[in-house]
């Protein structure tokens, strides 16, 4: 069985698609990585070549290359951070891209939720005064942005936890792939 697997892996296709994987993606990054229409990658999950980090997600799924698979690669063993909260990361990038902006926005200091979309509206000109006060309660629902109302006016600032993911996301999703 292991000679088999190791020819199907040693196709150029199937190395290509794999490589993809090498950290942590979801496929739709992997399809605009390798500029394809389609990814069959359920054959490699079934192969035990690919992980799913947050199965648990309909959307925003992130999987990356088995030890299995990074042998058959000739790969050095994965440093990838197992124990991120992917689902949280997978929440974020779930939406298209308002999440992600709206956090990345989101600073220490104390913001009114018009100052933080006059922000993020640079990268992201869909954002509405009423989706952006929707998505600063979301954030801080999921304990990412702590919020004050100060002389009626409600604040908004990063959490600890919610720069903790915002780190994470920096390396997984840079600036410039959230402005396309």
């Amino acid at each position: 069985m292991l000679v088999k697997e190791a020819d199907f892996v040693i196709s150029t296709a199937s190395k290509r698609i794999l490589l993809a994987f090498s950290s942590p993606a979801t496929p739709k990054k992997a399809m605009h990585q390798l500029c394809v229409r389609k990814i069959k990658f359920q054959i490699y999950v079934n192969a035990g070549l690919l992980k799913c980090l947050n199965p648990e997600e309909k959307r925003a799924r992130f999987y990356v290359l088995t030890e299995k698979a990074r042998k058959l690669l000739s790969l050095p063993p994965s440093d990838v951070d197992l124990h991120k909260d992917w689902k949280c990361i997978g929440w974020i990038l779930s939406s298209p891209k308002m999440k992600l902006t709206a956090l990345r926005f989101v600073d220490e200091r104390k913001l009114c939720s018009e100052e933080v979309r006059m922000r993020a509206t640079q990268f992201n000109w869909h954002l509405s005064r009423s989706s952006m006060k929707d998505i600063l309660k979301e954030l801080v629902e999921k304990h990412l942005v702590d919020t004050e109302l100060l002389e009626g006016i409600r604040f908004y600032w990063i959490a600890p936890y919610g720069q903790k993911i915002k780190d994470e996301l920096a390396v997984i999703e840079p600036l410039s792939s959230a402005i396309s």
